[in-house]
């Protein structure tokens, strides 16, 4: 059905409902971070091994993302909306009642399948049913809506851990994903286009591998060592993967992932801030629970209350700053956002056990504020450079870059911390304290990078489709 064709409450309800998946996607993958030290204790595991929660996750959302170009192609919104939901209702089961860590994260993986197709969907749907000049609007709200999720997600879910079971978090989505499924079962409508896509099994394979070797190598660095097989090995397949399905794409005919678009020099400015924009944002929300629990001994419910403010104030400069990109462009934004960033992280690296929670809810606060004035416009300065038609494969593109660099930073940064804690010189304390001041260091140089990369760009908005 044309969107041209649909009464503006149908359109309305069909923007609700999409946005509520997506909104509830985001909330199951946030209410799990600040329970990571008790599923550590429940499971006798280390920080390394129970980031794979969140890693396996972000690995299978990255893995599937790239072929939704294919699939919504081929099949219609309202199918794909279905079969999301019910991955993500039946992955939700299985956490609830797994007994062993493995069986967790095979749960987390099937949940993840549902993420990777609904992902690209919203914001594909939502592009299609905002014109253009209302784009960064359309972006903002997604990105407002959905940033509810991580705002309130670390607070319930450290209120619940505090009185009850890391399970009970499951147990309080399953209802919500069911009515999920009835909700977009009256209001969703086939509003993409079906063509003559083609799923590439060698890039669905080489894609998977490349990404899965990626992850690994640097997972099992903080275990190993670099010189380890267990490093070097699934390191060097996964380039060779990589580039094989990179390699695939440019000279297919009808490629899974349609990666000419990185000729557009726009698409490739918007997508590269959204990678950095990614790295930077789910790993300060990742180490600042760490430091809060294992550093300063800090409950649970504690450190879900520090990052609420914060990231409830990300989601409002996420919204504004989509009305804000329309009206005066990305630049001013860009300089603004990225700059306080590189402030904050300069406090977060000199953080102690004495550290207040006021002086964390402020330093926290400013970093979403300045992120969410700067993720709207990255992701609108790449949508804009695409003719409708490119849209379902940008969106593809765009949330795999998002998607890769998040559980790239989060493992790399969390092996940092891990290597650290374990040095024979240091406490426990000692050395998690002086791993999470690293890997903040680290996020303040790649604020500054993405700073000098907005400066030395001219001033963007309605962008036009522009070749490199």
């Amino acid at each position: 059905m044309s969107v041209e064709l649909l009464t503006p409450f149908r359109k309305k309800m069909l923007v609700v409902s999409i946005l509520s998946a997506s909104f509830l996607f985001l909330l199951n993958q946030f209410l799990l971070i600040t329970a990571f030290p008790q599923i550590m204790e429940d499971f006798s595991i280390n920080a390394t091994q129970v980031q794979w929660l969140t890693t396996s996750f972000l690995l299978t959302t990255t893995t599937l993302i790239p072929t939704m170009g294919y699939f919504m192609g081929r099949f219609q919104a309202r199918t794909l909306t279905f079969v999301a939901i019910s991955f993500f209702i039946l992955g939700t089961l299985l956490a609830i009642f797994a007994q062993t860590f493995t069986l967790l994260i095979v749960a987390r993986v099937i949940q993840a399948v549902g993420a990777g197709m609904m992902l690209p969907l919203v914001q594909t749907v939502l592009l299609l049913v905002y014109p253009i000049e209302k784009r960064g609007y359309a972006m903002g709200l997604m990105t407002m809506v959905v940033n509810v999720a991580p705002a309130i997600g670390p607070s319930i879910a450290g209120y619940i851990v505090d009185l009850s079971s890391w399970r009970f978090l499951f147990w309080l989505v399953l209802p919500l994903a069911i009515a999920l499924f009835v909700l977009n079962s009256i209001f969703m409508q086939n509003i993409t286009e079906k063509g003559q896509a083609r799923l590439s099994i060698p890039s669905l394979f080489f894609s998977a591998i490349g990404f899965a070797g990626t992850i690994l190598a640097i997972s099992n660095f903080s275990v190993y060592g670099l010189a380890s097989m267990y490093v070097i090995i699934p390191a060097v397949i996964g380039t060779l993967a990589l580039t094989t399905f990179i390699w695939i794409q440019l000279i297919s005919d009808q490629p899974m992932l349609n990666l000419r678009l990185f000729r557009l020099k726009w698409f490739v400015h918007g997508t590269l801030l959204s990678f950095v924009i990614s790295i930077l944002l789910l790993s300060t929300e990742t180490l600042l629970p760490l430091f809060i629990q294992d550093v300063q001994g800090r409950t649970a419910f504690i450190s879900g209350m520090t990052l609420l403010p914060g990231t409830l104030l990300l989601s409002v400069t996420s919204f504004l700053a989509g009305k804000w990109f329309d009206q005066y462009g990305g630049k001013v934004l860009g300089i603004i956002g990225y700059s306080v960033m590189a402030v904050t992280f300069m406090w977060f690296t000199i953080m102690g056990a004495d550290t207040t929670v006021i002086a964390m809810i402020v330093c926290f606060s400013l970093f979403m504020g300045a992120v969410g004035i700067v993720m709207t416009p990255a992701t609108a300065i790449a949508m804009n450079a695409l003719q409708q038609e490119d849209l379902p494969h940008g969106t593809a593109i765009v949330n795999t870059v998002k998607q890769f660099g998040a559980a790239l930073g989060v493992t790399i940064l969390t092996t940092v911390v891990s290597i650290q804690a374990a040095q024979p010189e240091y406490s426990y304390i000692e050395g998690t304290l002086r791993g999470l001041s690293i890997a903040f260091a680290t996020m303040g140089v790649f604020s500054f990078i993405a700073l000098l990369l907005v400066l030395y760009t001219k001033n963007r908005s309605r962008s036009k489709n522009t070749l490199l």
